[in-house]
């Protein structure tokens, strides 16, 4: 086929057009079968709702390979279940974002917490201070044994969770720092 613009109109004239193929269509189509991870990601994507469940990439290649027919490397699989989850999940950056308005919304709901967000000169996270005002009530009450733990946290903001609980002989307190 040979076409010309028509004076930048967006319209196009064909001048020749030629309707013998000398090769198959399909052959041009088919002969390289590839997957992106976006394909591949909404693919996987009903198979990561479930958090507890264990999803690698070599399971997601191997369900690639059944389903569509296509190999797949572990990186191009990885790929795919990174973008599945940041489709429902959205991205740390993002729920970050949101932590100003929630801490809010918190104070006005439970007046009397303390609630405390500390930041670095850089303007970059450092730690939250979370104490409820009935987790406060509530201490003052029990008995003075305290337990302390923490869980170190995984992924792009590591740091420490730490939570402390007291038992009174019919009821438990707990809170999180």
């Amino acid at each position: 086929m040979k076409a010309s613009n028509i004076n930048k109109s967006g319209m196009f004239r064909i001048r020749a057009f030629n309707t013998d193929h000398t090769f198959p269509l399909k052959d041009k189509v088919y002969s390289q079968k590839h997957a992106t991870n976006m394909l591949i990601g909404g693919i996987v994507k009903p198979k990561l709702v479930d958090h507890k469940r264990k999803y690698t990439p070599s399971d997601i290649r191997s369900d690639v390979k059944i389903y569509l027919g296509v190999d797949v490397n572990y990186s191009l699989a990885w790929s795919a279940k990174q973008k599945a989850l940041i489709s429902f999940r959205g991205t740390t950056f993002a729920s970050y974002n949101k932590l100003l308005a929630y801490l809010y919304m918190m104070d006005n709901t439970y007046p009397g917490s303390h609630i405390r967000l500390k930041k670095t000169n850089k303007n970059e996270f450092l730690y939250l201070f979370v104490a409820l005002n009935n987790c406060i009530q509530g201490f003052d009450r029990c008995r003075p044994v305290i337990v302390v733990d923490g869980s170190h946290l995984r992924g792009p903001y590591n740091g420490t969770f730490v939570a402390s609980s007291t038992m009174d002989g019919a009821c438990m307190f707990h809170c999180v720092f």
